[in-house]
């Protein structure tokens, strides 16, 4: 398959997905936010002194769609039933102790999930494997992680393209991508998987093992590990994945980097402890258009807190 092709699959969501990654897949659905009849939901994390914010009301939140001021409601979160999409590195790098520490983080995340909410594991090296579709037997995912054996390179723009497309559902998503090394086998750029996580449902969580690093200007440690944010370009980007923390502040996520295998299991956790104390902020939108790409702007109204949602959502003409 040529790079075209598989361009044009991840722009318009087409079905050649299951010819690129080298497996048999039903065909994706073009990917589209969460759009019912004419209510936007859009996922808010709200953190103060490096810790959830909880017991916000819908008027302590102001949002604009392109400009405007919208009526907000608040929706119960844990109504919305969620997809936990794990993606992760197996590469020839993971063999040994961090294969190890790994499948003790993921499962950690596994046990904050409901029963109700589903779970489904892509690994990736060189090509990218969809190990369990969406399923809620937990169980399941238990015995595949414990199977998970590295070996190959890493094809990590791909694996997201993957992860973003091939499951179909209805659920809310969580995309939790790790991976210890730079990409060196994908045939997608981040700047077209950024299209099509514009195009998604998907709040994107990229963990990174990273060996420690000099503070950063601008990081902060959130949730008890850091995170630096792409609004302050350092020396760092030379180590982290420039794009994929873009892709990851696009959806509402956040990059994390974890400095040991001990700090792993915690960024885990704490992405579990992020999505069980998020909001879900519910409006019709008025007085815009809605075919195209809607900028949104949060804020808190009357009170201290750093806000992180996704920068927009996109409206197809059809």
């Amino acid at each position: 398959m040529t790079r075209d092709l598989i361009l044009l699959s991840a722009l318009l969501g087409g079905s050649l997905a299951s010819s690129a990654f080298g497996q048999a897949a039903p065909a994706p659905t073009p990917p589209t936010f969460a759009v019912e009849v004419e209510n936007i939901y859009v996922d808010a994390f709200v953190s103060l002194r490096g810790g959830p914010l909880t017991g916000l009301l819908a008027s302590d939140f102001e949002l604009r769609d392109n400009g405007v001021l919208q009526q907000l409601e608040l929706a119960a979160a844990d109504a919305q039933p969620l997809l936990a999409v794990l993606t992760f590195d197996m590469s020839n790098s993971l063999a040994g102790e961090k294969l190890v520490s790994l499948r003790a983080a993921s499962q950690a995340l596994l046990s904050s999930l409901r029963p109700e909410d589903e779970a489904t594991l892509f690994s990736f090296t060189d090509d990218v494997r969809w190990l369990v579709t969406p399923t809620t037997d937990k169980a399941s995912l238990g015995r595949a992680l414990a199977q998970l054996q590295a070996g190959g390179g890493t094809a990590i723009m791909d694996a997201l393209y993957a992860a973003l497309t091939l499951p179909s559902t209805r659920s809310r998503s969580l995309v939790v991508l790790f991976t210890d090394g730079a990409d060196n086998s994908s045939w997608l750029e981040w700047r077209q998987i950024q299209k099509v996580a514009e195009r998604s449902n998907a709040v994107i969580h990229v963990v990174g093992l990273k060996p420690p690093q000099l503070t950063a200007p601008g990081e902060t440690v959130e949730f008890g590990i850091r995170s630096v944010p792409v609004e302050s370009p350092t020396a760092l980007d030379f180590e982290a994945p420039w794009g994929l923390r873009q892709i990851a502040e696009l959806t509402g996520g956040r990059y994390w980097e974890a400095e040991s295998l001990d700090r792993l299991k915690t960024a885990f956790t704490a992405i579990a402890e992020a999505m069980g104390k998020r909001y879900v902020l519910r409006y019709v939108p008025e007085n815009v258009k809605r075919p195209g790409w809607h900028k949104i702007e949060l804020k808190l109204r009357g009170k201290k807190g750093d806000v992180r949602t996704r920068t927009g959502y996109w409206v197809p003409n059809s």
